[in-house]
């Protein structure tokens, strides 16, 4: 008996215990899906390994060299890892002789496309799972400290209103109230701030109690509540579109990595397709 007619032979066997010439075979796709993560956290840990090597407070690649190369290092993670999952769903399908060709390579491609979406459907579960536990054991832990933080913001926002119906015209002089004064200012500062201007009689206040605190004259202490306005201001500007570019960073990596991962599992399921096709093929009855 040849090698071909023991081939034939087994796949008969898995047939009668089961096996499916199916376009789609879920089991298989789920199984690469498995192994494909299995090989990304591989290949994942082993690159933060490296980073953590390489990388010093004191010296080293700096913080925008290593977030470009972690991206790269993602993205050949994804490639590398979906590719062999792919590449596993396809070879290990039984295949139809009538079907060997092209439409044989669009259903292994279909096959490996279908351990990227498993795969990834899986990943988002998991991390959106393990977000949403990790903010209810913090909800849990800090007693109501979300509802508690919008209810501060909101009685912040009245407290600014009381501030300005009881304000005094003198200004307690320094070392006097400071706890007081301190609370209005901030109160003053983060209302201006979110409402983009400061307001004339705001202004005016500010610069008294800075006058009374600190000795300056009037003109001096206008001169340094809006020089600390304007700082506040464009710092918090900068903050806002710092993390306007880090999120723009992280969805373009993100993108390329699924993309790359996309196209390595549709390769290595056409790949493992015709190797399998190659020297597992079935020899069609005489």
């Amino acid at each position: 008996m040849n090698e071909t007619a023991i081939v034939g032979e087994n796949v008969e066997i898995i047939q009668a215990m089961g096996g499916s010439r199916a376009s789609i075979s879920w089991s298989r796709a789920i199984a690469g899906a498995f192994g494909a993560t299995a090989i990304n956290f591989i290949i994942i840990a082993l690159g933060s390994g490296i980073g953590l090597a390489v990388t010093s407070p004191y010296s080293g690649p700096s913080a925008g060299t290593m977030t470009i190369a972690g991206a790269v290092w993602l993205v050949f993670a994804q490639t590398v890892a979906f590719a062999a999952g792919g590449y596993y769903a396809a070879r290990v399908r039984i295949g139809a002789p009538e079907t060997i060709g092209a439409p044989s390579r669009f259903r292994d491609g279909a096959n490996g496309f279908l351990v990227w979406a498993i795969g990834v459907a899986a990943t988002v579960a998991i991390i959106g799972l393990l977000g949403a536990a990790s903010l209810f054991a913090t909800a849990r832990a800090t007693g109501g400290t979300l509802e508690a933080g919008t209810a501060m913001t909101q009685a912040d926002q009245m407290n600014y209103w009381v501030d300005e119906l009881t304000r005094s015209t003198q200004p307690s002089a320094a070392g006097a109230n400071v706890p007081v004064d301190n609370a209005q200012v901030t109160r003053i500062l983060a209302t201006s701030i979110r409402n983009g201007k400061l307001a004339d009689d705001d202004r005016a206040y500010l610069a008294s109690v800075v006058a009374a605190r600190t000795g300056v004259s009037q003109d001096q202490a206008q001169r340094r509540v809006d020089d600390v306005f304007t700082r506040a201001r464009e710092g918090l500007k900068q903050a806002a579109d710092d993390a306007r570019k880090a999120a723009a960073f992280l969805s373009f990596w993100t993108f390329m990595s699924l993309l790359f991962g996309a196209v390595a599992a549709t390769l290595g399921g056409i790949l493992g397709g015709e190797l399998r096709d190659e020297y597992d093929a079935v020899p069609a009855p005489a």
